[in-house]
């Protein structure tokens, strides 16, 4: 975590005796811009395979020695890097997460934050009307080159945060016997899908979602060597009716981090026509935050109100077990059963096609 407290610092703010909402602001949002220059300057993966002088890793990132001393110094005492005989060195979280090496890095997700945090500069305007204050970035001009700039972060971000923590939620999935076919309705970076055809070698995954998300899909298809085993169509599964084409087709559906994004009837809606692509006995996979499953996990809590407030602002919502039940229940699911992660901040819910 990126403010490390000494114990008699930590005996000190249980005490009330330190003001605890400094750590918050400044000192939190500070390290955290801290952390995205880092990721963008490309520190990290600097010095992935060696240790380096300050001297020498100024000639690499092409930065001023003392302007790069000052970050790095920060980022020693936020516990990501370390000074060994004059030398930098990153610690063994930031070599795990931070670097492009690592299978499981989200520093692509990191470097997307700041477009996360952007949104709560609404925060007055939502609490005081409790109303959208923006639109959707899947709802702006793809062809506008910041928009378009904002969607590729927007798809990497996701993308590295599912690659890394997405093989819990693969491995508690029990697909069917001999399943050939999964549909990733709104896939669009295609990650899970790709975790999904690695662990079943029978699998073929087909992603269903807007241009740009099939863009980044066919990025993650090319990096993890799964193209011919990945599909891509182009649609709008809000308005498009998917399920004419695809009737009883696949074995394995994944609904994932899309339901917030919609309001309660479209979901209901768009859930309908994921169910008739399914074989019967076919099983969907449902992921997202739910607001009252967070296990009596105070991070869990915080990451779920968090997407709640961020979802109210561009016009979405998170929803509870028994809305989204009643959701699978009346498109023709059953068996429907809630499974807790250990990663904090999402709920898995499967269920079986009757």
């Amino acid at each position: 975590m990126p403010l490390r407290l000494t114990i008699l610092e930590n005996i000190l703010a249980r005490l009330n005796l330190l003001p605890v909402p400094l750590f918050d602001t400044p000192l939190a949002p500070g390290i955290a811009k801290v952390l995205v220059a880092a990721c963008e300057l490309g520190i990290f993966d600097a010095l992935s395979e060696q240790s380096l002088s300050l001297e020498a890793l100024a000639e690499k990132l092409k930065c001023n020695p003392q302007g790069l001393q000052l970050l790095l110094q920060l980022l020693i005492s936020a516990g990501y890097l370390r000074l060994r005989r004059g030398r930098y060195i990153n610690t063994r979280m930031a070599q795990r997460w931070l670097t492009s090496a690592s299978p499981i890095s989200v520093a692509p997700y990191i470097i997307h934050s700041p477009d996360i945090v952007a949104i709560w500069d609404h925060l007055p305007e939502v609490v005081r009307e409790n109303k959208q204050a923006m639109r959707m970035p899947y709802d702006e001009d793809a062809s506008d080159p910041s928009t378009a700039a904002a969607l590729a972060r927007h798809y990497a971000g996701l993308a590295a945060l599912a690659m890394a923590l997405g093989g819990e939620v693969v491995n508690r999935v029990k697909i069917p016997a001999g399943a050939t076919q999964l549909l990733d309705v709104g896939g669009s970076h295609a990650a899970y899908s790709a975790l999904f055809c690695r662990k079943y070698p029978a699998l073929h995954a087909t992603i269903l979602d807007i241009q740009p998300g099939i863009e980044a899909g066919k990025r993650t298809a090319q990096q993890t060597h799964l193209e011919k085993r990945m599909t891509f169509i182009c649609g709008d599964i809000v308005c498009e009716d998917f399920s004419k084409d695809l009737s009883s087709s696949y074995d394995v559906a994944l609904y994932f981090h899309i339901a917030h994004l919609l309001p309660p009837e479209i979901n209901a809606a768009v859930l309908e026509k994921v169910v008739q692509t399914l074989k019967p006995g076919g099983v969907l996979v449902f992921l997202d935050q739910i607001t009252d499953q967070t296990h009596h996990s105070k991070l869990a809590s915080l990451m779920v109100q968090f997407m709640a407030l961020t979802m109210t602002t561009v016009g979405g919502t998170c929803y509870p077990f028994p809305t989204v039940k009643s959701w699978l229940e009346q498109a023709g699911m059953s068996h429907v059963r809630r499974h807790r992660l250990l990663t904090p901040g999402a709920t898995l819910i499967t269920a079986k096609k009757r």
